[in-house]
């Protein structure tokens, strides 16, 4: 993740943890394989600016796509084929996406899985990937509280008691990275006040064993 960077990410990574504009973010898939086939079908993504400030700017696209959902992944979403047929083009979607979170540094729950669809699409259309650093907060939970009896979006909303606004349930995008946002503020202020300064002191913390 640290190696081979641009130069604009080495500049990132020697900032302040409270000096860094964040995008949390979370797809819904037709599964999770892209290398299968499987499409992203739904973005949401919130912004944290500068001094860890929740941004009232968030982010929000339902995809048109040729792929069907799997009955276990509609299980979980629940977005039907008539709310998709509203959806944007995939392509659209992207560099939407890219235009929202452009000089941010990414961030997920179980990352890599979302992390693998994004490099899927944007190889797909042909776009360089500008996002070279990202943080998991699924590691994040794991290494700050390892005595917590979970580390899934659902038992740490039920911990923290953590309340989405979006106005949609749990497993929709917009829901989950509000969710994760409001997680990761929580727990990268802890860091930044005890342990880690910078971005690069945030990932080599991750890192450890």
């Amino acid at each position: 993740m640290i190696r081979n960077l641009s130069e604009e990410s080495i500049t990132l990574l020697d900032k302040p943890l409270n000096a860094i504009d964040y995008v949390v973010f979370d797809f819904e898939t037709t599964g999770i394989n892209p290398e299968l086939g499987d499409r992203i079908i739904e973005i949401g993504a919130v912004k944290i600016k500068a001094n860890f400030r929740i941004s009232k700017s968030k982010f929000h696209r339902l995809i048109k796509t040729n792929a069907i959902a799997s009955k276990s992944s509609f299980d979980v979403h629940g977005i039907s084929e008539d709310e998709l047929l509203k959806g944007c083009d995939e392509c659209v979607a992207i560099y939407d996406f890219i235009d929202f979170a452009r000089g941010c540094v990414l961030v997920a729950h179980n990352a890599s899985k979302d992390i693998a669809f994004l490099r899927h699409s944007l190889k797909d259309y042909l776009v360089d990937n500008p996002f070279e650093i990202f943080v998991d907060t699924l590691s994040l939970s794991r290494k700050l509280f390892p005595l917590a009896s979970g580390h899934s979006l659902d038992a740490i909303t039920e911990r923290y008691r953590f309340k989405s606004v979006t106005g949609f349930k749990r497993h929709r995008a917009l829901y989950d990275a509000e969710i994760t946002a409001l997680f990761f503020r929580f727990a990268v202020k802890k860091l930044f006040r005890t342990q880690c300064f910078s971005l690069f002191e945030l990932l080599e913390f991750l890192k450890r064993r």
